[in-house]
């Protein structure tokens, strides 16, 4: 069995080679948690149902794909089963046997109930580590309620602070399933943990997050609250909305950010509002804060001379951060995502080559290789199940039961 530790088995191999990994999660943070694990090595066994997991139906403009999972399922084996039917549990228990890390993401008590609980695995494995990712946590009153991304945004209160705590009493969700993101983060991290600890003791853990955790953890710097001092309707980030903020131009959209004081200096000078630099209403963020409405209506008009494309130059060469705001499509073709490696082209059977996800994070000597396109369904049932030690025959027999596909 791998410890996940051992030497990189080739030069260019990533740090975690030899890791094997049972993923059984589905939809965003289970998946792209183990997407993470697989960029760096690991061989990444995905459990999906017969019909695929769920992610594999939303929609996109590729015609019959779903950008979402293909995004975030790159480097993975897929494995076809029905975990309803005692052969496919059984199939799945077989395969833990024999794993570093088993990830799931089913309602608390499914797990149980299914058989593959940590209890159950570890004690046939006791070096695995066991990863459980939910909406709300595995204990406490809401353990069992359903929750994806955007529902944990609202009940966690980042929907509230992107609009309801400006004023405006219309709470704002942000797109783009960050809460997801960051929860399978967090969960990469655990499992990293448990591996570093894992060498230390000789045994595997469970570990948990949820995407509770994740939306709470992404406010940290909000969720601090002085309980001697003040009531809890108190806590606020009164500089939520600011200066620094998207501003309209000529043609375009410009991002600025002049919280700082150099940044502060820079702006003044460059839309040449230099008065502001003495006046004494204006020396700190909080006074800045106060006055925003008048400082954003002035930087607005001045603005408004000169396209998008015109102001980033222009602040760029006064060294105050700011960025002309760019779509998805332009970052697929961005020379500095490129030139970073974050960005690469693979060969994918269907599609041909495709641009996605690289390594976000570069590591020198271990950097790993382009992570595989992601699996077709099923693609990988044979191979994973004869490594497992099934025959041809029982492969067969599995597939025509229904069992597999």
């Amino acid at each position: 069995m791998a410890t996940g530790l051992e030497p990189a088995a080739t030069e260019a191999a990533g740090p975690l080679t030899g890791l094997r990994v049972v993923d059984c999660s589905a939809i965003i943070a289970g998946p792209i948690t183990t997407a993470f694990l697989a960029t760096y090595g690991a061989d990444v066994v995905k459990l999906e149902p017969l019909e695929g997991d769920a992610l594999r139906g939303y929609p996109s403009t590729l015609p019959g794909q779903s950008r979402y999972f293909l995004g975030i399922n790159r480097g993975k084996r897929s494995v076809a089963v029905d975990l309803k039917r005692p052969e496919g549990v059984a199939l799945a228990r077989r395969l833990a046997r024999d794993a570093d890390v088993f990830v799931e993401s089913f309602r608390p008590g499914v797990a149980a109930r299914l058989s593959l609980d940590d209890g159950t695995l570890r004690s046939s494995n006791p070096r695995l580590i066991y990863c459980s990712i939910s909406a709300f946590g595995q204990a406490g009153p809401l353990a069992e309620r359903a929750g994806l991304d955007p529902v944990v945004q609202c009940y966690g209160g980042l929907a509230w602070e992107q609009g309801a705590a400006d004023g405006s009493d219309v709470p704002v969700l942000v797109r783009g399933s960050l809460v997801d993101y960051y929860t399978g983060s967090l969960a990469a991290s655990g499992i990293l943990l448990a591996v570093i600890a894992r060498a230390k003791t000789g045994t595997g853990q469970r570990l948990d997050t949820s995407l509770l955790d994740g939306v709470l953890a992404m406010q940290a710097g909000r969720a601090f609250w002085a309980e001697a001092i003040e009531p809890p309707e108190a806590v606020r980030d009164l500089l939520g909305d600011r200066v620094s903020r998207i501003y309209p131009t000529k043609d375009g959209h410009v991002y600025l950010y002049v919280e700082l004081p150099k940044f502060w200096t820079g702006l003044c000078r460059t839309l040449e509002l230099q008065a502001w630099l003495d006046d004494p209403r204006l020396q700190t963020m909080v006074g800045r804060h106060t006055h925003k409405a008048e400082l954003i209506a002035a930087i607005t008009e001045r603005l408004a001379a000169r396209p998008a494309v015109d102001w980033e130059t222009v602040f760029e060469a006064a060294d105050v951060p700011c960025t002309r705001i760019r779509t998805i499509p332009e970052m697929l073709l961005d020379p500095q995502a490129l030139a970073n490696g974050t960005l690469a082209t693979v060969t994918h059977s269907a599609l041909g080559p495709v641009r996605a996800l690289a390594t976000p994070v570069r590591l020198k000597d271990t950097p790993g290789r382009l992570p595989a396109p992601p699996p077709a369904l099923g693609e990988h049932t044979d191979a994973v199940l004869a490594e497992a030690g099934y025959s041809s025959g029982e492969i067969a027999r599995l597939r025509a039961a229904g069992v597999v596909r």
